[in-house]
């Protein structure tokens, strides 16, 4: 009797002992998790940052305030990204943002328009780009949350301690003991919280029409609005 008491105390430790195993090796894959959705939260910002002097070029090649405001009008751009940064640039570093553009074409108004549309080309590449990597952190964080759902159903401690005193018929499943309120904060402790994501977090990136759909009313707006 005393033999089978004593595999039933090594089984009990055991089992108690996988518990705490399991917990711990799945918080570790949660926090590695997260610490990889941070990252691509980072180089996502960066990329989004980036977009500034491609913006302040775009609107330096517009040239005009009036130009710039139909064009942001066709564009559904009502937010202007960076362009306050670009009011508060004197005249010379607007000049400076549009020196590695390429000018192409017979004519003045030629030149600036096919610069315009380049910089518009790449600025909508990008955008798009963006749009992909902003998708993929929103998709990465919705798996996220789910894998703390599940682990947080399945790493209860209420119910881990219920089951260790069953295994102790009754006892007190911790040395020493717990009180309700203990019991309720160390529960509380051990909960992985949910990853939540506001748009100052992570803000969406500018979203631009292809340059095929706008092309046409650019050119117009540029002509109404020489240089």
């Amino acid at each position: 009797m005393k033999d089978m008491d004593k595999a039933l105390d090594a089984l009990k430790v055991q089992i108690k002992k996988e518990i705490i195993d399991n917990y711990f090796a799945a918080r570790c894959d949660l926090e590695e998790d997260h610490a990889a959705l941070e990252r691509e939260m980072a180089d996502y910002r960066h990329d989004l940052t980036n977009l500034s002097p491609l913006f302040l070029a775009f609107y330096a090649a517009l040239g005009q305030e009036a130009a710039i405001d139909r064009v942001m009008q066709i564009l559904s751009l009502a937010d202007r990204p960076y362009h306050e940064d670009f009011r508060q640039l004197p005249p010379r570093a607007r000049e400076g943002l549009l020196k590695k553009y390429h000018r192409w074409a017979f004519t003045a108004s030629g030149r600036r328009l096919n610069m315009v549309l380049d910089i518009y080309r790449e600025l909508e590449a990008r955008c798009r780009n963006l749009k992909e990597k902003y998708d993929k952190v929103e998709t990465h964080l919705q798996l996220l949350n789910e894998d703390i759902e599940k682990f947080n159903n399945s790493f209860d401690f209420s119910l881990i301690a219920a089951q260790v005193e069953a295994m102790e018929g009754g006892g007190e499943p911790i040395c020493g003991g717990l009180l309700c309120e203990e019991r309720e904060e160390l529960s509380t402790r051990m909960r992985f919280k949910h990853k939540k994501l506001t748009d100052k977090d992570l803000p969406p990136p500018p979203s631009l029409p292809p340059l095929e759909a706008v092309k046409r009313q650019i050119k117009a707006i540029l002509q109404a609005f020489p240089s």
